[in-house]
């Protein structure tokens, strides 16, 4: 069995720069992103899938609960590696739902050609020093279906 191709994107972001983008967006800011973390974990999935694909929508990456298994070790050692150069912990993680323009957007990346693929999105994200930091994955989550 071949290892899954994964796509990787990284954000690092003033919290007074979220906190000021908030002030301004008002309640629709704070709709497509509840919380200041959500800010940079979401832009580091743009990223990752090479941008805001169109038809992007705030909502294409939502989060869907723990990290499985099958992309665990990926993240870790991605957010290990962040962390250690920045000296910064990336102490929280969860396992995002990636859609629609997005979705797409990392099919194309990962050269797949099978629209039912299962993509499978994973966040680990941390603040400190007043930075909001995250790093993302996106891999097929069974590379037998790509």
């Amino acid at each position: 069995m071949s290892e899954p191709a994964v796509l990787v994107g990284v954000d690092i972001v003033a919290e007074e720069r979220v906190a000021e983008a908030a002030r301004r967006g008002g309640a629709a800011f704070r709709r497509r992103l509840p919380t200041p973390e959500s800010f940079p974990v979401k832009e580091s999935f743009i990223k990752a899938v090479g941008g805001r694909a169109h038809g992007f929508r705030w909502d294409d990456f939502e989060p869907a609960g723990p990290v499985p298994p099958q992309a665990a070790g990926l993240l870790d050692d991605a957010a290990t590696c962040l962390a250690g150069s920045i000296g910064l912990p990336l102490t929280h993680r969860a396992t995002y739902t990636i859609r629609r323009a997005s979705r797409r957007a990392a099919l194309t990346r990962l050269g797949v050609h099978n629209e039912d693929a299962p993509v499978l999105g994973a966040a680990r994200w941390g603040r400190g020093d007043g930075l909001l930091i995250a790093v993302a994955i996106v891999l097929i989550d069974d590379p037998m279906e790509a």
